[in-house]
């Protein structure tokens, strides 16, 4: 009890300093405008600053220097940490500069690489088509890949107010059931720092006085929180039963959405003639936009799919394989993806039939 209230007391402090960050940092990003401006893609009609990544990461620093858990933290997620700082300033130069999608691939790409260098590597497929341990090679690949490709998933989600963030808070806090369940005391101590920080960060980007995560953030975030889940699955004793899956299965059931999302509209873009890479409306909050939801709905929508998601994941997990699991995990997602389109096209159908008759 006292641990948690320890835990606790750290939260709130880095949501009080993410709070009291973000009006400073507001200031210095109009100066230097460090602003996302609107355009023929982008939903917004003001001018909002980019800085909310730089808050979270700004306050969860503070605290883990102030908190005496400096050595250990370090000791343990040193590498972690520093590589997910150099993205987000990474991703805050993008935000002011715009950096060619290419270069940001190969930084994420040596980032992951050094995560993977420092033994934090996806050593197994967990039953994945029958497969566990792998060759030390396909080890770094794997890790990667997984590493890029999430990030840039999680990255292509930030498109409506409180999706990202939303995400991330779901995220830290399955990470910190996962360190209560596992007695993991340093994880706990990280997931509740970032889902504090990340609060602050909603209760600005929700209300009237906007801001924005930016690619610092989103690209910050999603690297903490897949590199972690790789680092978790590490430090797990090598079985083939449920809790060493855990780690794995978490994975995979809360990046599903991102990564799935991704996924689709890359496909659909090479489909069109397109580079996988043009930036579109194509994306699963542009979808629950056109059926008529608000931000904070869509936001809510997601994370609801993300949980769903989890949940059948884990309430198969003791009956069914891991590769049984992620079928069934795709499969749901492409049932959603078909119903939300045949929503869409029906509403605009009816939109359609109201004009013709108002002729």
């Amino acid at each position: 009890m006292k641990t948690l209230i320890t835990l606790l007391s750290f939260g709130t402090l880095s949501f009080l300093l993410t709070v009291v960050f973000i009006p400073l940092l507001k200031r210095i990003a109009i100066q230097i405008n460090l602003v996302d401006k609107p355009n023929y893609r982008k939903i917004h009609t003001n001018t909002v600053p980019l800085i909310g990544g730089l808050a979270i990461a700004s306050a969860a620093i503070i605290v883990v220097f102030i908190s005496g858990n400096l050595l250990p933290i370090l000791q343990e997620y040193a590498t972690i940490l520093t590589a997910g700082f150099i993205l987000l300033i990474v991703g805050a130069i993008d935000d002011k500069n715009d950096i060619s999608a290419k270069y940001k691939l190969v930084i994420q790409m040596l980032l992951a690489l050094i995560i993977a260098l420092s033994e934090n590597r996806i050593t197994s497929l967990y039953g994945l088509f029958g497969v566990y341990d792998i060759a030390v090679w396909v080890q770094y690949v794997l890790t990667i890949v997984v590493i890029t490709g999430v990030v840039n998933a999680f990255n292509l989600m930030d498109g409506v107010d409180g999706l990202v963030g939303g995400l991330s808070v779901l995220g830290f806090c399955l990470f910190l059931l996962t360190a209560i369940y596992f007695n993991d005391y340093f994880l706990g101590f990280l997931s509740v720092i970032f889902i504090g920080a990340t609060i602050g960060f909603l209760k600005y980007n929700l209300s009237s006085k906007k801001i924005f995560m930016g690619d610092s953030g989103s690209l910050f975030l999603g690297f903490i929180l897949v590199t972690i889940g790789i680092h978790f699955m590490k430090k797990q004793t090598i079985t083939h039963n449920y809790e060493y899956a855990y780690g794995f299965l978490l994975l995979i059931t809360f990046f599903s959405i991102p990564v799935l999302d991704s996924i689709r509209v890359y496909l659909g873009r090479i489909k069109e003639g397109d580079s996988p890479f043009k930036a579109d409306k194509s994306h699963l909050h542009h979808l629950l936009l056109r059926i008529g939801l608000t931000h904070k709905k869509v936001a809510l929508t997601v994370i609801t799919f993300c949980l769903l998601l989890f949940f059948i994941g884990f309430g198969l997990v003791t009956y069914f394989s891991t590769t049984l699991i992620i079928l069934v995990t795709f499969l749901v997602f492409w049932t959603i993806i078909k119903i939300l389109f045949m929503i869409a096209n029906l509403q605009e159908w009816k939109g359609t039939l109201k004009k013709l008759e108002q002729r």
